[in-house]
């Protein structure tokens, strides 16, 4: 089965979930670690959920260093494969990921749920101020007072300001809140 198989049918029953939902935004290839990776699908509304897809015609061997990397950043992940790499992959994800399983159908692959997925237990504050863009971290920093002495500075130390100074739970709010207001953005799916 090909990528493009169980992309389709992750893109068809995410947007039969939330396609109603005027403040759920599902994305292609969101960057993350400052676009050290993508993840293949994600859903913004009051988590940022992503959905890894491991496809026939897929490798394995990005997938340790990818799910490290969501770990840092991601409420949910999931990743999404078919019966090829199932067990294999099932060691290599936390255990707090969901797993999806794409089976071919008549028309179209179908998903299966394998593994019910959880709440990440410990995203990186800095891995996730890294999800915004630089003038949308100062402005966030601008509205706390806390801006003083980045007007020049590297986003790095703007990401890393935001990271300090506000509470993990505050940091995910805002964060997911400007996302899903962000424009420029590829037109919503």
């Amino acid at each position: 089965m090909r990528d493009s198989d169980i992309r389709h049918a992750l893109i068809a029953r995410l947007a039969s979930k939330y396609g109603s939902e005027p403040d759920t935004h599902i994305r292609h290839e969101l960057g993350l670690c400052a676009g050290r990776t993508r993840v293949d699908v994600a859903v913004i509304n009051g988590h940022i959920s992503g959905f890894e897809i491991k496809s026939d015609e897929d490798k394995l061997s990005r997938l340790g260093m990818q799910a490290e990397l969501y770990s840092r950043v991601l409420d949910r992940a999931a990743l999404v494969t078919t019966d090829r790499y199932l067990d294999q992959a099932s060691k290599m994800i936390p255990s707090w990921w969901g797993m999806w399983l794409a089976v071919p159908g008549k028309r179209a692959a179908r998903l299966r749920n394998v593994r019910r997925g959880s709440r990440n237990p410990s995203p990186n504050p800095f891995a996730v101020a890294q999800l915004l863009w630089r003038d949308e971290a100062m402005a966030l920093l601008r509205e706390r007072g806390n801006h003083v002495g980045l007007s020049k500075a590297p986003r790095w130390f703007v990401w890393e300001r935001l990271a300090q100074t506000l509470e993990l739970h505050e940091l995910q709010e805002e964060v997911r809140r400007v996302l899903r207001a962000r424009e420029g953005w590829p037109t919503r799916l």
